[in-house]
């Protein structure tokens, strides 16, 4: 105790001392080390780090003051509902803005043991986790509100490209904006866009320490988030201090690794009141492993032992990013911030997937079903720098009032790929597939080689104007310009486009009260034929597709101090002239047409002092309204888009039972999804069940066990069209946290 006390009179005069200095430096490291684990983890930490604040909620400093908390409980403030987003071009509270949000904070990561973002994605109705392809794209790819949203995916407001899994390590928040969002984004954002917030430095100390081991595996996870001062720690010591972490691997189940390992390191300086600097250099290493199996055919599914045979290997040998973030405030109107990324993935795979021989629908017995294991090895380099800068403004015209969000978005991207295909490798049984099969006889052929690069530019404004206490108008837009050039070296091809487009947006919002918000928005958003940084003959000369959204909305804050949340809308996405193959020429046309609507109810806050819950629903009606193609005599036209399914539910709730114990559980439920248009190889429906309990016998620990798919249900959680991942079985995860 008296080490403890010691420590918090430090802390309280290095605060004070802080509040009138001008010039401010502190750095957090985080490290996370993972020794397998079946892919739906995340990182657990605990939920009493010293002078934390909820995530997401920050103010436009960075570097907030939160208050400590000296009491042996668990934190009263509201841990799921989030007010504030994170980004500059979303500058109004969530309540405020016209937008279906969805936020996932630290908290629930924390709570349901979620080590990866796709596993934290679970958590938001209306997604939809996809396949990736054997030899093309890989990692976290999904769908949003009927829509690919792999190339969607940002950190801080400036896009993560890449393909590769995405770790929660260094992650405070997931934000999961809804709806076409080009206006702000740029390119693709057809059903929306997913923005990562990453830790950034405190001018409190605090320092933690954990550890999860799991079964099956053996597996294991370590993980270590420290924040302090570099000038208390260089007046303490002669050297900087370097932290190091490292791992060898170890075995999921028979013949199966994963492995993992982080390091994130940021640094902030405030040289002056106005201004803030943040430098954010993160390295990561995502899975070595990943699975496939054969497609679902009609009265068989394909057992687990069939994930034996899969001897897949998916390596990313660098993959690493740097941000370097300034921001400025003129004044109290007047706020300015820009961040510059710079980013290398390096990245091969050597990918087996399972196929059965004669397609998904056999008529053979299940005990005389063979299935193929034919591999794909790719290497692949993607470097890119992007650059954001962007402005909040408020002033008054008159007696109206305004807020003005503009920027300017540069960028270049490179792509390198070399891709092989295996021949002669041996079949194997569906029901006992052999590990070993003899590879002597193998080969090995080039069947791609290519790179690409693009530049793009975007230059954007979005204005907000308050007519009345309860009655604002919202209007933006936004032009971008992206130029791609690609290279097929193998069959030498060259092909470049130029594409411009024009985003609007529109909305009306409609606040009786402050805990009353009624919307109706407007978008549009462009997807180029190039976005992927590739073209072919069959698309070269196709223009972007474009798509418009309507969504009428309602956001509800109940309770004492708006303590619970709902928001409700109903939408609808068109995509009027989606790319869709001539039979005649064998080129993509725009005469295709695509429909979402649906329906979205969250419930998200905290009904009683210590009750947390995050609940939500999303239907989606999803239509091939005109398609030309027609596969195996099937027309696509009339069909449901692929990896859509109708209905998505999800829940999370947790109660501490006392302030040393809490209790909690949740579920997911997910509907049947087609794996192709032509609607003619499903995964079909899924429910799973996840619980845990907490005990903290005194604040610095807190002691988790985790159990995921309580009811060890069998489903397929990942589709493509030519096959299926499944989800792991149960699991349970035992998790210790010490912070201090």
């Amino acid at each position: 105790m008296g080490r403890r006390r010691s420590f918090l009179r430090h802390a309280a005069r290095a605060r004070r001392r802080a509040l009138t200095l001008q010039g401010v430096v502190g750095s957090t490291i985080g490290v996370g080390l993972t020794l397998a684990a079946p892919e739906a983890w995340a990182q657990t930490s605990s939920t009493s780090k010293p002078a934390k604040e909820a995530p997401a909620a920050q103010s436009k400093d960075d570097m907030a003051l939160p208050g400590i908390n000296v009491q042996g409980e668990r934190e009263q403030y509201n841990q799921f509902k989030i007010e504030q987003p994170s980004l500059y071009k979303l500058p109004d509270p969530i309540q405020d803005t016209p937008q279906s949000i969805t936020v996932i904070p630290e908290k629930i990561m924390e709570e349901r043991a979620f080590f990866t973002l796709r596993d934290a994605l679970r958590t938001v109705p209306g997604v939809a986790i996809a396949a990736g392809e054997g030899g093309g794209r890989q990692g976290d790819n999904l769908t949003l509100r009927g829509f690919p949203a792999g190339n969607d995916i940002f950190i801080d407001g400036v896009r993560d490209l890449g393909q590769y899994t995405r770790d929660t390590f260094n992650l405070e928040a997931i934000e999961v904006l809804k709806g076409p969002s080009s206006v702000l984004f740029g390119r693709g954002s057809t059903g929306g866009v997913i923005n990562q917030v990453t830790k950034t430095p405190k001018l409190t100390p605090f320092y933690e320490v954990g550890g999860t081991v799991g079964w099956p595996g053996p597996s294991g996870r370590a993980t270590a988030d420290l924040n302090y001062s570099l000038r208390e720690l260089r007046r303490r010591a002669p050297e900087p201090a370097v932290l190091e972490g490292r791992h060898t691997g170890t075995r999921l189940r028979q013949h199966q690794h994963l492995g993992r390992r982080a390091l994130g390191r940021h640094r902030a300086q405030r040289p002056d009141p106005a201004d803030r600097q943040l430098l954010l250099p993160v390295r990561r290493q995502p899975p070595r492993l990943r699975p496939a199996l054969p497609p679902r055919r009609a009265g068989a599914g394909a057992p687990r032992q069939l994930l034996r045979s899969a001897r897949s290997r998916l390596r990313a040998r660098r993959r690493q990013h740097r941000t370097i973030r300034f921001e400025h405030d003129f004044n109290d109107n007047v706020r300015f911030r820009n961040t510059l990324r710079l980013a290398s993935i390096d990245r091969g795979s050597l990918v087996s997937i399972p196929a059965i021989v004669g397609g998904p629908f056999t008529t053979l017995p299940v005990n005389q079903i063979q299935v193929d294991r034919t591999g794909t090895q790719r290497a692949q380099l993607d470097q890119y720098v992007l650059n954001n800068a962007e402005v909040v403004a408020k002033f008054n015209t008159w007696q109206f009032k305004h807020t003005l969000v503009g920027g300017v978005d540069t960028g270049y991207e490179t792509s390198e790929i070399q891709r092989y295909t295996f021949t002669n490798v041996p079949s194997t049984t569906l029901v006992n597939p052999f590990a070993f099969p003899d590879l002597s006889g193998i080969g090995r052929v080039k069947n791609a080689n290519s790179d690409a690069h693009a530049t793009s530019l975007g230059v954007y404004a979005v204005d907000e104007m308050a007519i009345t206490e309860w009655l604002r108008i919202m209007g933006g837009l936004r032009y971008d310009l992206f130029d791609a050039d690609f290279r097929n070296a193998f069959l030498g091809q060259k092909f470049s486009r130029t594409d411009t487009a024009v985003s609007p947006r529109t909305a009306l919002i409609i606040q009786p009260t402050k805990q009353q918000t009624y919307y109706f928005s407007y978008g549009q958003s462009f997807n180029p034929s190039a976005e992927n940084l590739s073209l072919a003959v069959n698309n070269a000369d196709t223009p972007p597709e474009t798509s418009t959204s309507y969504e009428v909305g309602a956001k509800l804050d109940l309770l004492q101090g708006g303590a619970l949340g709902i928001t409700t809308a109903l939408f609808q996405i068109n995509k009027n002239n989606a790319r869709t193959t001539d039979p005649a020429l064998g080129v993509m046309v725009l005469e295709g047409k695509q429909r979402v609507r649906g329906f979205e109810l969250q419930l998200v806050g905290r009904p009683l002092p210590t009750w947390n819950i995050l609940a939500g629903y999303t239907y989606l009606d999803s239509r091939v309204v005109e398609a030309l193609e027609v596969v195996n005599g099937i027309p696509v036209k009339g069909k449901r888009i692929q990896n859509v399914p109708k209905n998505t539910f999800s829940l999370w709730t947790t109660w501490d039972i006392t302030p040393q114990w809490q209790v909690g559980g949740g579920t997911f439920d997910v509907g049947e999804r087609f794996a192709n248009n032509t609607n003619t190889n499903s995964a079909p429906g899924y429910v799973r069940a996840d619980v845990t309990a907490a005990w903290r016998p005194v604040k610095p620990f807190e002691f988790r066990m985790n159990i995921q798919n309580l009811a060890d249900s069998v489903f397929f959680e990942q589709v493509h069209p030519s096959h299926v991942i499944p989800g792991a079985g149960r699991t349970f995860l035992f998790t210790g946290t010490f912070s201090f």
